[in-house]
């Protein structure tokens, strides 16, 4: 999964990335439609299991066999087990999960006709609690899920080489890409706690 960097507020997990390519398949509306009455289907077990209706309905188009096991077993471990989960005092995570997911999931469905509108989503780190918020437009739904930091492994940086993201926030130390908005001339150099824009890196997912 690789060691997030603490200058990475914003990322792309397994099921953001796999949720946002699935949305845009020509045969997107009936494989999200799948995918949301298979999460609806988990409501009396609490959602537990969620992790592996992602592995039936999102991930196996875009990872091998090995790679859903490997990813299935780091979500149940530090996102949805109560016991051994990440951020204890927010679980059970799993039914705030579940259930922000299908909200973005029927504002996607909505429009009657033609194709559903595409995700872009995104996992957004050092949130003071974990919270998922569904940004609709007609031109796409934005899905964030937001979390505090993670305590262990956690993918690292934006996914893709198509993405881009930046951010700005008063720090100290040295940032790579770091630009003044002013001038749009690159800058480093001092280490003093300032305000700094950054780009984050872009990464392509490991292949295991």
């Amino acid at each position: 999964m690789g060691l997030v960097n603490r200058d990475d507020p914003v990322a792309k997990g397994p099921v953001t990335r796999c949720l946002d390519l699935l949305s845009v398949r020509a045969d997107a509306r009936a494989r999200l439609g799948e995918l949301r009455k298979a999460i609806v289907g988990l409501r009396r077990a609490q959602f537990r299991g969620l992790e592996q209706v992602f592995g039936r309905y999102l991930f196996k188009d875009f990872y091998s066999a090995s790679q859903i096991k490997r990813v299935t077993e780091y979500l149940k471990t530090y996102w949805f087990d109560e016991k051994t989960g990440w951020w204890p005092a927010c679980q059970p995570i799993a039914p705030i999960y579940a259930q922000g997911l299908l909200r973005g999931l029927d504002a996607a469905l909505a429009p009657r006709e033609g194709q559903p509108l595409p995700f872009d989503s995104y996992w957004i780190i050092g949130h003071g609690r974990v919270e998922m918020l569904t940004l609709v437009n007609p031109r796409q739904v934005t899905l964030l899920i937001a979390t505090p930091p993670p305590v262990d492994l956690a993918p690292s940086g934006i996914w893709g080489e198509s993405s881009e993201a930046w951010v700005t926030a008063r720090r100290a130390g040295v940032t790579t890409d770091e630009v003044d908005p002013v001038t749009g001339k690159s800058t480093r150099g001092d280490t003093s706690l300032r305000v700094r824009t950054f780009r984050i890196q872009t990464r392509k997912p490991t292949r295991s």
